[in-house]
C-alpha cells in the first residue's frame, strides 16, 4: 500500500514538473520581442503592416523636433510613396519573367546597393545631418551579426 502511494506521488510529481516546463516554454515563445534585444538597440521594432503608419510617425517626430520642415517632411512622404510603387511595378513586371530573366533583372538592379542618405538628400534638398536623422528614425535597427560587422567585407566605392 504505501509503495503504490509513493509510486503515484512520485509520478504526480514528474507530470506536473513536465506541465510546467513545457507551459514556461509555451509562455517564454508566445510572441515576437517588441523591443530588440542588445545593448543600445532596445528601439521598438515596426510590424510591416504599420510601415506607412510608421514612417509618418517618424517624420512627424522630426518635424515637431525642428530637424526638418513640413514642406520636406512632405517631399520625403511622396519620395516614399513613389519608391514603393515603383517597388509595386517592379514585382508585376518579375511576374511575367523567365527564371533567367529574373536572375539577370535582379543582379542588374542590385548590382549597386543604394545610397539612401543621397535619394533622401536629392528627394527633400536635405543637408547631410537631415538626411542622416531621417535615415536613423526610418531604418530599423540591424541585428548584430554573429560574425561581425559586414561593411568591412563589402568594398568601399
Amino acid at each position: 500500500m504505501k509503495q503504490y502511494f509513493t509510486k503515484k506521488l512520485v509520478s504526480g510529481l514528474v507530470v506536473g514538473c513536465l506541465a510546467l516546463s513545457v507551459g514556461a516554454v509555451a509562455f517564454a515563445h508566445g510572441g515576437q520581442p517588441e523591443f530588440m534585444p542588445g545593448p543600445g538597440m532596445n528601439h521598438q521594432m515596426p510590424r510591416p503592416e504599420d510601415r506607412q503608419e510608421h514612417m509618418k510617425n517618424s517624420i512627424d517626430k522630426l518635424v515637431a523636433d525642428g530637424t526638418i520642415s513640413q514642406e520636406q517632411a512632405s517631399k520625403l512622404m511622396d519620395f516614399f510613396k513613389e519608391k514603393d510603387a515603383q517597388r509595386k511595378l517592379d514585382m508585376e513586371k518579375m511576374k511575367s519573367m523567365t527564371s533567367e530573366e529574373r536572375d539577370s533583372f535582379l543582379k542588374e538592379k542590385f548590382s549597386q546597393p543604394p545610397d539612401i542618405i543621397k535619394d533622401l538628400k536629392d528627394a527633400a534638398n536635405l543637408s547631410d545631418e537631415q538626411a542622416k536623422a531621417v535615415d536613423d528614425a526610418l531604418r530599423p535597427p540591424h541585428r548584430p551579426d554573429p560574425e561581425g560587422p559586414r561593411c568591412s567585407k563589402m568594398p568601399t566605392p
